[in-house]
């Protein structure tokens, strides 16, 4: 029987009592929407104003409330006898079996769980006023002590109340145990769908091309999407997109130049899948052609919109709110994994091209050392001759001009061989080997010291700890260390160079100190680079070229190079070495 054919809704009463306006609003909203006629009342006490003005049919109160809650307003309307029969509706959280209890004993109809369901609220009330009609004129009256929740409660109320709040509670038990179950089906898909992403993205970092980019998310479409075809357009190089690659129940879509789905696309390119209607580019002919919805999502980069991928749902089905996210997703993986792509693209190309340059370079000055070589030594040769052949006849200033062209030449020359040393540098392979650091820089020291007998010169060295580089390389990182300790150092009574080494995690640092003339920490900048020097050269005569081979070397090497200085007081070069073995 249905309730709702059996009474006239516009003769139904119902007070609504609610502290909350928004509730009490969206209450008589639904309400209303049903026909029945709406009393308001913002607590207990307005309740009860209420009441004894006008009868209503009904009463639907909210549990917490200020000056009278819910439970006292149903025990006083439940205690006066001209209100007793009016049913009572408890609006409550259910978070407790006080709740219930509570209910109970001041003698509510039924109650309903919040957040409430219309429907199950509409449902409620055509079900007590049915059984108002079916029970009118029969009430059993007799009192009832219950053990609840370990607690003894006296239920002072007809057994038909009883049964009605027992119903009730059941029926609330149901409709959470539906919500239970239905949230956990839902959690169970989104950890479906977090698991199959999650595998996704492991798949498309090790995607080698674009193609095998969109291959891979189309596959993982098919473990999240029931679909009839989906293809991904990317551009093709002219005006128009190009199917790249599909996966389709169907014949592959045919090349677009003018796809309706680009048109819809957000203009900033975000990654929201929109519905298609209708697309020129699945248009066929005859029978075939009848407009296929499908999905469309854009695959956005930093640079714009680089593609789109399109999904065709099964015949007769539609992709809904949750199937339009997981397609987003997807479009977004795969357009990362493209961008990466790109990128990894244009890095090979910029690795190519810097390898074609440095050769090119390395050529250019292997090539103009060796050729600038010969005319300058033509130039010191004749000059050389010239001065002999003249001999006397020459006077002061021509002698000591042709003293500054043999000279210029020599230095010249000398830059040249330089240049071609720092060039080989690059050049030659690593042999990498144990290195006694110890051993090495006694070694070079002492070939120095040969050459400079003339000077007092302190040199400490501590145990250094071993290195693996090229024992060739590494050598000549400290010639040009200990040289230029030994010559800024040169001007001091007493030189002192003090070499030590250290163990820092994963790397051994060592450093070359001297009290020298040292530098300006603004002109750091310039310090390694070749050809860059900070004193003039008649204070200290190079090339400027032996830093530059210090950290051209140690970096090849996998290390660094640095240094601290003031000027007058003396500068302490660093390096550093990785531990393991580095392929320069």
């Amino acid at each position: 029987m249905d309730a709702s054919s059996s009474y006239d809704r516009s003769a139904i009463t119902i007070l609504v009592v609610e502290d909350s306006p928004t509730q009490a609003a969206q209450l008589r909203m639904v309400l209303e929407a049903e026909q029945f006629t709406v009393l308001m009342a913002e607590n207990g006490r307005a309740a009860l104003a209420v009441l004894r003005e006008t009868l209503p049919t009904m009463v639907i109160t909210d549990v917490v409330m200020p000056e009278m809650d819910g439970y006292q307003l149903c025990d006083t309307i439940k205690k006066d006898p001209a209100l007793h029969d009016i049913p009572v509706i408890m609006m409550t959280s259910l978070v407790s079996w006080d709740d219930i209890t509570r209910s109970l004993e001041c003698g509510a109809t039924h109650f309903l769980r919040k957040p409430y369901d219309p429907v199950a609220l509409i449902s409620r009330i055509n079900y007590i006023l049915l059984n108002m009609e079916l029970r009118h004129g029969r009430k059993v009256q007799m009192g009832l002590e219950i053990i609840l929740a370990g607690k003894k409660v006296f239920v002072n109320s007809d057994r038909q109340q009883i049964l009605d709040m027992l119903i009730s509670t059941y029926d609330e038990a149901l409709r959470l145990n539906e919500e239970l179950q239905q949230q956990q089906e839902a959690i169970a898909q989104s950890n479906r769908i977090l698991r199959s992403l999650y595998a996704l993205a492991g798949s498309l970092s090790n995607a080698a091309t674009p193609k095998d980019a969109c291959q891979t998310a189309l596959q993982g479409m098919t473990e999240l999407l029931g679909y009839q075809a989906a293809w991904v357009l990317l551009p093709d190089g002219k005006a128009g997109l190009d199917t790249l690659c599909s996966k389709s129940l169907l014949p592959a879509p045919p090349r677009s130049e003018v796809c309706l789905g680009l048109s819809l696309l957000p203009p900033d390119g975000r990654n929201a899948p929109v519905h298609i209607a209708d697309c020129a580019c699945l248009r066929g002919t005859g029978a075939a052609a009848l407009p296929h919805p499908h999905v469309i999502a854009p695959l956005s980069t930093a640079q714009g919109v680089a593609g789109v991928i399109n999904a065709l749902p099964r015949s007769g089905a539609v992709f809904d709110g949750e199937d339009l996210k997981v397609i987003g997703m997807v479009a977004r993986q795969l357009s990362e994994a493209l961008e990466r792509l790109q990128l990894i693209e244009s890095l090979n190309q910029r690795a190519v091209q810097l390898q074609e340059a440095n050769k090119e370079l390395e050529s250019f000055s292997y090539s103009v050392s060796h050729d600038l070589r010969a005319p300058l030594r033509a130039i010191e040769g004749f000059s050389q001759l010239l001065q002999r052949h003249l001999g006397g006849g020459l006077d002061a200033e021509a002698s000591r001009l042709l003293t500054v062209i043999r000279e210029g030449s020599m230095k010249m020359d000398g830059l040249i061989i330089s240049l071609m040393e720092f060039s080989r540098v690059g050049k030659v392979p690593l042999r990498v080997r144990q290195v006694d650091m110890t051993q090495l820089a006694q070694g070079v020291w002492l070939e120095l010291q040969s050459d400079n007998r003339d000077n007092e010169v302190v040199y400490q060295v501590a145990s250094l700890p071993p290195a693996l580089g090229d024992p060739v390389l590494l050598k000549q990182v400290w010639v040009n260390l200990l040289s230029n300790a030994l010559k800024y150092s040169r001007g001091r009574s007493r030189q002192v160079i003090e070499v030590a080494g250290r163990l820092d995690g994963a790397l051994a640092v060592y450093s070359v100190r001297d009290n020298g003339a040292g530098f300006n920490m603004a002109y750091y900048d310039k310090l390694f680079g070749v050809f860059q020097r900070l004193h003039g050269e008649h204070e200290f005569p190079g090339t400027g070229i032996g830093l530059a081979n210090v950290k051209r070397i140690v970096s090849r090497h996998g290390g660094e190079v640095w240094a601290e200085g003031r000027e007058g007081e003396g500068a302490v070069f660093y390096f550093s070495l990785p531990l393991t073995a580095h392929e320069g």
